[in-house]
């Protein structure tokens, strides 16, 4: 087995080969839970999937802002195409953010080999610069001396993109993070997941040490003193819908639609959470007006 959204990882096998262990893990864990089987639709192409539900009634706040947490701790992927022309298409604010052309000007790099860099390299520039001089992942920054955010996104909220547009541009693992893809080797069927006390044995990571997925830390005076602000109780929703438009836009309008409808038929969420979700974006556009 192998995990979907890392299989362009830099590092190859070495990341997305999943061990023997997880493996066995996971096919327990799929023998005991409720399954919607599906197909789902990523970047135009239709897979056959199993997904987890019931995961996707979990509760979750995106707070990144606040976060303290390092989630762009590295480059996830071999970039795309579309990644690369839109950084080359707005060089200028790309360099305001991560600095990344400075840095390399300042290694003794000419724009033309930096340019180059970013249309062919890996990750955007020459290995021997990749977690030294730039460190963490090429397309992250510090938003101030606290909290790491990906420029990416942070490039297309200030050119107005849409998400359509915003998850085409970023890495798939980037859009929906920390929802977990695994596949059959030869690609037959994916399990789609998302990262809790029960499946953190088997994700690629354990994510469920993050305030973002496990709203109990926030209660912690440990979890306090590191984030005074921010991840508040009572903001937590389902993920089917804080994550609504990413999961639309990345698994496709069916799969979303099919998890919300048992979701509700199961009254592991409930219209009220929808239409109060509904509320609170209605309220952030008053609020930014």
């Amino acid at each position: 087995m192998k995990y979907f959204m890392f299989l362009n990882h830099p590092k190859g096998e070495e990341i997305y080969k999943v061990n023997e262990k997880r493996e066995e893990i996971l096919r327990r864990y799929l023998e005991c839970v409720d399954l919607l089987d599906t197909e789902v639709e990523i970047r135009g192409k239709s897979y056959s999937a199993l997904i987890d539900y019931t995961a996707f009634s979990n509760l979750a706040n995106f707070d990144c802002f606040n976060c303290q947490d390092p989630c762009c701790a590295d480059n996830p992927i071999i970039y795309e195409k579309e990644t690369r022309e839109f950084i080359l298409n707005n060089l200028k604010l790309y360099n305001e953010k991560t600095k990344n052309i400075d840095i390399l000007l300042e290694e003794g790099m000419d724009l033309v080999e930096i340019v180059n860099g970013i249309k062919s390299e890996n990750c955007l520039a020459k290995e021997q610069y990749i977690e030294e001089e730039i460190s963490m992942c090429s397309c992250s920054y510090k938003v101030d001396n606290k909290t790491t955010a990906c420029a990416l996104h942070s490039m297309c909220l200030e050119l107005d993109l849409s998400i359509e547009e915003i998850i085409r541009i970023k890495p798939l693992v980037c859009s929906l993070w920390p929802i977990d893809i695994i596949c059959e080797d030869d690609m037959s069927k994916l399990y789609i997941t998302v990262p809790d006390d029960f499946t953190t044995g088997f994700t690629i990571e354990d994510y469920y040490d993050t305030p973002c997925i496990n709203r109990e830390l926030t209660r912690t005076a440990k979890f306090r003193r590191k984030n005074p602000e921010g991840f508040k109780y009572e903001e937590y929703k389902p993920i089917i819908i804080a994550y609504k438009e990413t999961v639309k836009n990345s698994l496709g309008e069916k799969a979303y639609t099919q998890i919300l409808n048992l979701l509700l038929e199961k009254k592991l969420i409930s219209e009220d959470d929808i239409l109060e979700k509904e509320q609170q974006i209605i309220k952030k556009v008053i609020d930014i007006k």
